[in-house]
């Protein structure tokens, strides 16, 4: 289980392939920057963005509920 979560979390902070070569998850990316910027080394701001990424999957099936992404989130309460 360990080596998946970490597959998906660096997947999750990649840059996607391609010619726009724009982040596959931004809040994602900008969070593991930001334990960077804390002084984690590489290695601890990959667990805390794994560590989230498990919570997030836990609730999910916890609560029966659909994934939807923050940004996703921002733009229906603009509407």
């Amino acid at each position: 289980m360990n080596a998946i979560f970490h597959n998906l979390t660096v997947q999750q902070i990649q840059v996607a392939k391609g010619d726009n070569k724009k982040q596959r998850n931004l809040i994602f990316y900008e969070y593991y920057q930001r334990k960077l910027a804390e002084g984690k080394t590489k290695k601890q701001a990959l667990i805390c963005v794994m560590r989230r990424l498990v919570n997030i999957i836990y609730s999910m099936m916890k609560n029966k509920t659909p994934y939807i992404a923050a940004a996703a989130l921002t733009e229906r309460k603009a509407s």
